[in-house]
């Protein structure tokens, strides 16, 4: 059983570093935001489209038939309706004249740091697009092999059987720290 735990800490462990540190290093980003440099490209484009579409089936046009990819989000409607289509990276803001098909297409492509932001704050399963989900359910698995890691490290630990005084102010440490920062971050608001 120990050599079994043993090998399941160390492939958890391999499996999930990188993505370990790839939220720890986009969490550096959001809490230096200013720090980091957030140039973004826009381009502007107007586009043909069906006339007196849906939201729904202008964003599907667009998506299908000039390469556009994302979530459809933010959508109003009226004399000119209006939506997003976004991805981490690039949010594509979309005027609609239904009456004549026009659309007006002002694309944000945003720079490395300013992704990785949105990959961090992503969430949810029921994304219109594809790659989204992915990502969602990457790091879902990311998540609990984490929390598996550490319970086999505990397991090991507590086996090792030595001294285990700085093993157990580091575990109250690793569990305070976190519920102290939740509880101010929620009374702060």
């Amino acid at each position: 059983m120990y050599k079994w735990i043993r090998n399941t800490h160390l492939a958890f462990g391999v499996a999930f570093f990188l993505m370990a540190v790839l939220f720890v290093f986009s969490s550096v980003v959001i809490i230096y935001r200013p720090v980091f440099p957030r140039e973004r490209q826009e381009t502007e484009a107007t586009i043909s489209l069906r006339q007196n579409a849906t939201a729904r089936d202008a964003a599907l046009d667009l998506m299908r038939d000039h390469g556009f990819r994302g979530d459809l989000r933010n959508i109003k409607t009226g004399d000119t309706t209006t939506f997003d289509i976004n991805r981490p990276g690039t949010q594509v803001m979309v005027e609609y004249l239904p009456a004549s098909g026009e659309a007006k297409i002002k694309t944000r492509r945003y720079n490395f740091f300013e992704t990785l932001v949105q990959l961090h704050v992503n969430h949810g399963f029921w994304h219109d697009y594809f790659a989204t989900n992915a990502w969602a359910l990457l790091s879902l698995c990311a998540s609990i092999g984490l929390i598996l890691l550490g319970a086999t490290g505990i397991y090991l630990w507590w086996r090792l059987g030595t001294d285990r005084t700085i093993g157990f102010i580091l575990i109250a440490v690793g569990f305070l720290m976190p519920a102290a920062a939740l509880i101010v971050t929620r009374v702060q608001g």
